[in-house]
């Protein structure tokens, strides 16, 4: 493998100690992402796979792309995806992306629907992030994502990873619109 930064590994453990599957694309241009996001908002895809991960270098309030200067910000991402991420989790894995007030996260949420955002409000140690990044998928994997669990799995986190949570400077912020819990029919 060339890049020795690449999620594909990490993602490929989580499937194999969980089963979690996943899809991975190589995204470098806007077109690719909004190709990419599209494709995602199908039916049969998000239903499916319920973690929007977004492995991106990242600034304040936007993701970063090799073939562009500007990258995408949160309300781009917002325009794409728009309505179609209910109780879905979008975790930015990505330095600074999430270093933002609330009221413009809680807007990126309510517009895409979002159950929570997931990310750091700094630069970030690779490796650090990513061994805290499988720590986080991994409770993702046992929890509810309704209002209740997904404020479980951020207590959970909270608890459990303090102070690799703290020394990323991690952010969890959840949508304030409440989403039920379904009943299993």
């Amino acid at each position: 493998m060339k890049d020795k930064n690449s999620v594909r590994p990490i993602l490929e453990l989580i499937d194999l100690q969980t089963g979690c599957k996943h899809i991975y694309h190589n995204c470098a241009t806007r077109e690719e992402v909004e190709f990419m996001l599209k494709k995602w908002k199908t039916k049969s895809v998000k239903d499916n796979f319920p973690i929007l991960y977004f492995a991106f270098h990242g600034k304040k309030g936007s993701i970063k792309l090799n073939n562009d200067k500007k990258g995408m910000t949160l309300e781009e991402l917002a325009d794409i995806l728009e309505g179609s991420c209910n109780n879905k989790i979008l975790f930015f894995a990505s330095c600074d992306t999430l270093a933002i007030p609330d009221d413009r996260a809680q807007a990126f949420l309510l517009r895409t629907g979002a159950l929570a955002a997931i990310g750091y409000k700094s630069e970030v140690d690779w490796m650090m992030a990513t061994a805290f990044e499988l720590l986080v998928l991994d409770k993702l994997q046992s929890g509810y994502f309704d209002t209740i669990g997904i404020k479980a799995i951020k207590n959970d986190i909270e608890m459990d990873f303090k102070s690799l949570k703290n020394k990323l400077k991690s952010t969890i912020i959840i949508n304030n619109k409440h989403f039920p819990r379904k009943r299993k029919v």
